[in-house]
């Protein structure tokens, strides 16, 4: 059972989208960059998962990922500080690591955690020699300042994979997201469920009162959704009044008891803003069934289907 800070740790590195991405050139530069640099055969970009750390970007391995057990990097991640290691062969901490017992045979090792827009840490971005050595004060600072770089490409990232208007993830991420969970509910058998989201007779509050008043009623909704929603739930704003849940290891009769808190919630909002509109919405439940559905695809498409069910049942 993980803590809830290295839930919360965990939820903010899901929710960038970028674990099981293809290759960039953006962070494969780096890794070329620091190997050269520090003149050493292996530098990565590791990201620390629960049970595994993965390479977003990997310079002198062949393998893209391992047992999360057997990563330095989990050490300074949990550390949330430099790890330096001169000669792990006699560093106690690492000295029967497969990977110092086996190929590649590490003996030098030094990472510097990498942190997400939001300050949790994703991982680090580390070098690693085959023989022992010291670090210098001056390389310790050259592999921050690669680590900074690394931070700021965090952030481009994170702009494409928020909505602008409210905050929250946008429909690029909220796919990203949904498609490692159905990964891991396929290896786990596990449940999750999707929810969309509609917001009912939204165009009259921007014809009546001005677009300015609909964004507001947008950031309005998204606050609820993120108030409401557990600290496992992503929440997301596919586009125009549309939103998404996604909650993962969750039941149907568990989205449902959120729908009702939501509805109880802006029942709420609407009676004390004094606004002269109410903002209310349709929801469509759907939850996963791996004889039932293939992919990402067939699960929004069957949740969307129950939203307008739903919608069209109030006309």
């Amino acid at each position: 059972m993980l803590n809830i800070k290295e839930e919360n740790r965990l939820l903010s590195l899901y929710s960038m989208g970028i674990l099981d991405t293809k290759s960039e050139e953006r962070f494969d530069r780096l890794t070329r960059i620091a190997s050269n640099l520090f003149d050493v055969p292996i530098s990565l970009v590791s990201l620390v998962d629960r049970d595994r750390q993965w390479f977003k970007s990997c310079f002198g391995l062949k393998i893209t990922e391992t047992n999360r057990s057997d990563s330095f990097c989990t050490v300074a991640v949990e550390l949330n500080e430099p790890l330096i290691v001169s000669d792990a062969s006699v560093d106690p901490r690492f000295r029967d690591n497969k990977f110092v017992i086996n190929e590649p045979y590490i003996r030098f090792y030094a990472g510097y955690p990498v942190k997400l827009p939001d300050g949790e840490v994703a991982g680090t971005i580390c070098i690693i020699d085959t023989k022992p050595r010291i670090f210098t004060s001056i390389e310790f600072s050259l592999l921050r300042d690669l680590a900074e770089i690394v931070e700021d490409e965090f952030r481009i990232i994170n702009e494409a994979t928020t909505d602008a208007l409210t905050g929250i993830c946008n429909r690029r991420s909220f796919a990203m997201i949904t498609d490692e969970t159905l990964r891991k509910a396929k290896k786990k058998k596990t449940k999750f469920c999707v929810i969309i989201i509609d917001l009912d007779n939204f165009k009259p509050i921007n014809d009546n009162f001005g677009h300015s008043e609909g964004n507001k009623a947008l950031c309005t909704f998204a606050t609820v959704l993120e108030e409401h929603s557990s600290t496992k739930s992503i929440v997301a704003r596919l586009g125009g009044d549309e939103f998404g849940i996604l909650l993962p290891e969750s039941t149907y009769e568990e989205a449902e008891e959120l729908i009702t808190s939501l509805k109880n919630e802006i029942s709420e909002y609407n009676k004390t803003s004094g606004k002269k509109y109410n903002i209310e919405f349709s929801a469509g439940i759907i939850e996963y069934n791996e004889e039932i559905h293939t992919g990402r695809s067939s699960i929004m498409e069957a949740a969307d289907e129950n939203m307008y069910a739903m919608k069209k049942s109030k006309r």
